[in-house]
């Protein structure tokens, strides 16, 4: 299935640009995000069984360590793991504490790279957790790894077939990958054009496609599909009269990166009430080559 001409509409977003929209909005994110220790800049996921934000703000972690944990004839200490898109080294550290594995975590911007190797400090994590400040498209020299997550992060890639070339060149094979993100969920109409673009736009996104695009993409590159969670109906959105008074309010030009990102998180609220996008999280097996 050929991918839709929302996301090609606008130029590709640079790793300048996204790394610019990084560094500017993480303290507002942590601020005004609610994750509390967990650090998430991630999605809330309010799943059956969870009862607080600090169990939906894990959840997504969680799932990445069910998804790594069955990884054959390793043991922990000898796993590592590649957080593609890493944020401020929350997902990075609870995975490194729980399951006593070795993570590098990989992000475009200096201010969370900062902010994340203060916290490995912190935690007492150094030996086990390490931060690059590298684009995950193009990846210094690095230790193999047994598995990776990209979490929020993938829909940043300029080419979707070279990033699960990359996860191919990097991770072992039987080792797993874990993608959890937003995806299109065409047909749409010229009224949920607009709002996907304005979600585009906002969140500095490159690469927003249907999910069966993006499993052809990963068989393609030598990625056995292991589990496929629908997980749109557990993220939560503003009231209905918020939600309206918010997007109406953001239509305003304000010169403010937040505001942007306030933008562009409130179409997307609209785009997954209306079905127009989905979140999924995928877990695939790396296969031999």
């Amino acid at each position: 299935m050929p991918t839709e001409p929302t996301q090609q509409s606008s130029p590709a977003v640079s790793a300048e640009q996204i790394a610019h929209y990084y560094n500017t909005n993480t303290s507002h994110f942590l601020r005004l995000g609610g994750s509390g220790n967990t650090a998430a800049i991630h999605r809330a996921i309010w799943a059956p069984g969870v009862i607080n934000k600090q169990q939906a703000f894990g959840y997504l972690n969680a799932l990445v360590a069910q998804a790594v944990q069955p990884l054959p004839d390793t043991a922990p200490e000898n796993v590592h793991l590649l957080d593609l898109g890493c944020g401020v080294g929350g997902t990075s550290t609870w995975l490194a504490q729980t399951l006593g594995i070795k993570v590098t975590g990989i992000t475009l911007s200096a201010a969370q790279v900062e902010v994340a190797r203060e916290r490995a400090q912190r935690l007492g994590l150094t030996e086990q957790v390490d931060f690059v400040l590298a684009d995950f498209a193009a990846l210094p020299e690095i230790a193999p790894a047994q598995a990776a997550c990209a979490i929020e992060s993938f829909v940043h890639a300029r080419d979707a077939s070279a990033f699960f070339t990359m996860a191919a060149r990097h991770i072992q094979p039987r080792g797993r990958l874990v993608i959890c993100d937003d995806f299109l969920n065409p047909p749409h109409s010229a009224s949920a054009q607009k709002w996907i673009g304005r979600f585009v736009r906002g969140w500095h996104l490159n690469n927003l496609q249907p999910v069966d695009e993006v499993l052809r993409l990963a068989e393609m590159a030598g990625f056995r599909l292991l589990e496929a969670h629908d997980l749109s109906h557990c993220v939560r959105s503003f009231s209905t009269p918020l939600l309206w008074a918010v997007t109406t309010l953001t239509r305003l030009p304000v010169p403010w990166a937040y505001w942007h990102n306030l933008s562009g998180g409130t179409a997307l609220q609209v785009c997954l009430r209306r079905g127009w996008t989905k979140y999924w999280a995928l877990v695939w097996e790396r296969q031999q080559s």
